[in-house]
This record gives C-alpha cells, sequence and structure tokens, in this order.
C-alpha cells in the first residue's frame, strides 16, 4: 500500500501475557516503572533476542506463580511511515546520551528532580524511542548510584562503550496510545524449546 512502510518486531513474553496481547490489546498500564527507556511496551527487530528474553520471562514467571506455562513470541507489523506523526527519540549505538537516557530512566522522578535532570522519559514525553537494549553493566551503574556509592555527576560513559562500537541489539519502545497507533497487527506463536539429549528427571 503506498505510503505505508511495515516493519516486523517483536515482544517475548509467557502464554497468559501472549494471549491477553492477542485479546484485549496492549496494555501500557503493565508495564514495569524505570526500564531503558520509561515505562512503556518494548519490542525488538532481533528475533532471537526476543526469544531469549521470552524463555528467561516466562522461566521467571513459573517460578514465582508455582505454574508451567510456555513461551509464547508476539509478533507485530507496524507502520514505520506513521513516526514523522509523533515525538520520537532515535540512539546511535552507546551514544553518550543514550547511555545517560538509560541511567536517567532507572532512577526514582524524586531523584530527578531534585538534581535537575530532564534527559529522560519518565513523564512520556516521547511517543516511541528506539534504540540499543542496555546489559546488566548499566543496570550495575543505576544501583550504585541509586546506593550512593557513585555521584551520577562523576560516572565517566566512556568506560562502559566498547571502541569496537559492538552493542546488544536494538529496540523500539511504545509509551502513549498514539503511538500503539503505528501497530497494524498482532500475531502470537509458542515457543518451543530444544533440549540436547535427554531431560533430567526432578
Amino acid at each position: 500500500i503506498e505510503g505505508i512502510l511495515l516493519i516486523k518486531v517483536y515482544h517475548g513474553t509467557n502464554l497468559s501475557s501472549a494471549f491477553d496481547i492477542s485479546i484485549h490489546g496492549i496494555d501500557l498500564n503493565k508495564s514495569l516503572p524505570n526500564l531503558d527507556f520509561g515505562k512503556g511496551f518494548y519490542t525488538t527487530d532481533n528475533k532471537k533476542k526476543a526469544i531469549d528474553r521470552a524463555l528467561k520471562k516466562t522461566l521467571d514467571y513459573n517460578r514465582r506463580n508455582h505454574c508451567s506455562e510456555d513461551a509464547y513470541l508476539v509478533e507485530l507489523l507496524i507502520d514505520e511511515s506513521m513516526f514523522p506523526t509523533f515525538n520520537t527519540k532515535f540512539f546511535e549505538p552507546r551514544e553518550q546520551q543514550w547511555f545517560e537516557f538509560v541511567i536517567n530512566n532507572r532512577m526514582d522522578e524524586d531523584f530527578l528532580l531534585r538534581n535537575n535532570i530532564t534527559n529522560h522519559n519518565k513523564d512520556n514525553k516521547f511517543d516511541i524511542v528506539f534504540g540499543e537494549i542496555a546489559d546488566g553493566t548499566i543496570s550495575s551503574v543505576a544501583n550504585s548510584i541509586k546506593n550512593g556509592d557513585i555521584n551520577i555527576n562523576d560516572v565517566d560513559y566512556r568506560l562502559f562503550i566498547p571502541e569496537s562500537g559492538r552493542y546488544y541489539e536494538n529496540q523500539y519502545s511504545f509509551h502513549s496510545l498514539k503511538a500503539l497507533s503505528c501497530i497494524k497487527s498482532i500475531s502470537c506463536a509458542i515457543i518451543k524449546p530444544h533440549y540436547k539429549g535427554k531431560r533430567r528427571r526432578r
């Protein structure tokens, strides 16, 4: 269709969450706080990364709820041609602004106000954000700042940006009902884990 630019993205999750998304749509209120780009619905254009996320999230969910749900992959088609009508934020891999943005979104709002920090999306001022998925190193830095072990103004972001340019895959996050309007279709499929050899009995 002329004017439409469809791209496929993925969201890895457990069965009940996948079915809820397929039947009722995406509920932004169910998002966890303090995520990379703020409270929102997260997807990636890397299928393997979404599958890995689904397996981990389902394992955690089953342990917490003492159940045995399967992992599911939610596939979404989004119309990228609509992005200019949104307030968007796009980052290059591992640029300093991205690092600061992710760290700031991990902080509490009171902390951001006290330190006059505005480079964040805690207020969902951006409808869609695109950039790299943060790794565990950044989580450790954020926790050290929260615990008072590091002053946020003393963090040397260059120490956490690999010179090789290698990065941890990209993600699209959606933070408003307006942003969700660019999603044109949603489908989901079960993820069958592949086991080498026989599974051990517990």
